[in-house]
């Protein structure tokens, strides 16, 4: 029976393409909506791409003689410190490389105060590469998942979308044996019944996935500003960090 099911299923899109067989369609509105999830995720599966790309970019790290991974900034900042205590205490050079004073900048919630040194230009890059891996972290478990987290909304609703169609062309193919049938056949008509509410159930489901898809958008939107924040803060701390170095940094 299953297999009379997919080859009635295979002869009426094969009949619909040969342009001998009726298709059932669908309202305007649901074209529409259809319409607009095509363009949703395909512009959905764009950001993603290009922020999983931004993240990797941010966080790549580089091996450190102590085989310890870094971020390239703190990288740099661990090869200014290294480079700076290599010159005596009153070098002027390797105390900007290194610790030309000690400041305590306060910074992000949940975080001591003590864990942010400035101590130099080799400090200040270390600091700067701390600040840069908690954006990171933020940046990801905002934006970055929540794009995840549409996509998978999308990736349900697409197989919705094909268990439809599957369902589409199985109640035509009965239509059609309904209406070939030279004489009134219980089975045959009891089968019509039974995929045509099959084809309504999933039409059904379908319409509220792609309802739902645009109610996700006020979340989107919450997480798009989080990401927004996130972005701000990071900016402004290296920023802070920057001009705090400045600030006492020794004039010609």
């Amino acid at each position: 029976m299953n297999v009379n099911r997919k080859f009635g299923r295979f002869k009426q899109w094969a009949g619909e393409r040969m342009g001998g067989e009726v298709k059932t369609g669908v309202s305007d509105d649901f074209k529409s909506l259809e319409q607009e999830m095509i363009c949703r995720h395909e512009g959905m599966e764009r950001l993603h791409k290009s922020m999983t790309g931004y993240i990797k970019s941010i966080s790549k790290t580089k091996e450190a003689e102590e085989k310890d991974r870094s971020l390239p900034v703190g990288h740099l900042g661990t090869i200014m410190i290294a480079h700076g205590e290599q010159f005596d205490q009153e070098s002027e050079f390797g105390s900007c490389l290194v610790s030309a004073y000690y400041r305590v900048i306060e910074f992000y919630e949940n975080i001591d105060a003590d864990e942010m040194r400035v101590e130099g230009m080799g400090r200040a890059h270390e600091s700067i590469a701390r600040v840069q891996e908690r954006y990171v972290a933020r940046a990801t478990s905002s934006w970055l998942e929540s794009l995840e987290r549409s996509l998978a909304q999308m990736k349900e609703y697409t197989a919705a979308r094909k268990k439809l169609e599957a369902r589409r062309l199985a109640y035509d193919a009965s239509l059609s044996k309904v209406q070939k049938a030279k004489r009134e056949d219980f089975r045959v008509e009891e089968e019509l019944r039974s995929q045509k509410a099959k084809y309504e159930e999933s039409n059904e489901d379908v319409i509220r996935r792609m309802q739902d898809i645009q109610e996700a958008e006020i979340e989107s939107v919450a997480d798009l500003g989080t990401f927004l924040e996130a972005e701000l803060e990071y900016h402004d701390r290296c920023r802070e960090v920057l001009l705090r170095l400045k600030r006492d940094w020794p004039t010609a």
